[in-house]
């Protein structure tokens, strides 16, 4: 692979073993409503969890990326097998704070130490959106691999034009750094909904959707107002099926979040 992709994949793991016990702390917060961070996990979780209710009983689930465990912690509960695969030391230290260490080991997306059709549910969360375009299309391979017929995948990714103007920012981002020299934090790889399904057909996955989650522009607010962001976040919760999700809405959503099959 080119030295981007190496650096792309190093940056990636940096980060998260920089940020993994502000990662924790964010998954203990109560109030859903204080945080975009919180919010629009709460929607995507909301999928996530519909997913799950349609797997058979005691399916095997592998978590790509697990971080602190959350999500694997959760599937246990419910009498679901669950195996989590994390690069970041860090990540992997608090994962086995809730989850019993055995079920969590160091691997990536890239080659996936599990043989083919291992599993009924494949999800990585926030994964595919600190890999670039080469490595997005390998991982999604792998995860057709592992899959079993008919087994689901469940992923998100970053919108290219949602509304709260991040890629715009990670642009300016990437221009100031040519100019100063100074490096650049991580990589984004950005996805609009037609990319992104057309993306997952090629690589093998059938009966492919993507959904938008969360109205982008309450980061914005959150950074101006958080006092403000919290109020309107709660009228803007139950309506976030057409604010987000809609056919017109969707391509805006500050989440995308694809369901597939193999």
């Amino acid at each position: 692979m080119s030295p981007d992709s190496d650096w792309t994949r190093r940056r990636a793991v940096e980060i998260h073993d920089e940020t993994a016990t502000k990662f924790l702390i964010e998954y203990t917060g109560k109030n859903v409503f204080e945080s975009p961070f919180l919010y629009g996990r709460q929607l995507i979780d909301r999928t996530w969890a519909h997913c799950v209710s349609q797997l058979p009983p005691r399916a095997k689930c592998l978590d790509v990326g697990c971080g602190v465990g959350a999500h694997m912690s959760r599937l246990l509960k419910q009498g679901f097998e669950a195996a989590g695969i994390e690069p970041s030391a860090e990540m992997r230290r608090l994962a086995k704070m809730n989850v019993p260490a055995d079920l969590v080991s160091d691997g990536s997306v890239l080659q996936l130490p599990a043989p083919a059709s291992s599993f009924d549910f494949v999800y990585a969360i926030e994964v595919f959106r600190y890999l670039d375009t080469r490595d997005n299309e390998r991982g999604h391979r792998e995860i057709v691999r592992v899959l079993r017929p008919s087994g689901i995948y469940f992923g998100t990714y970053v919108n290219k034009w949602a509304l709260d103007g991040f890629r715009q920012l990670t642009q300016l981002r990437r221009l100031t750094s040519r100019l100063t020299r100074a490096p650049v934090r991580y990589h984004v790889e950005f996805e609009t909904p037609s990319s992104l399904a057309a993306k997952l057909k090629q690589v093998g996955f059938s009966d492919v959707s993507v959904h938008g989650a969360m109205l982008a522009p309450l980061r914005i607010l959150h950074k101006l107002s958080p006092w403000l962001a919290a109020t309107v976040s709660r009228h803007t919760m139950p309506h976030e099926e057409w604010l987000s999700d809609s056919r017109s809405n969707r391509p805006f959503a500050a989440h995308l979040i694809a369901i597939a099959r193999r």
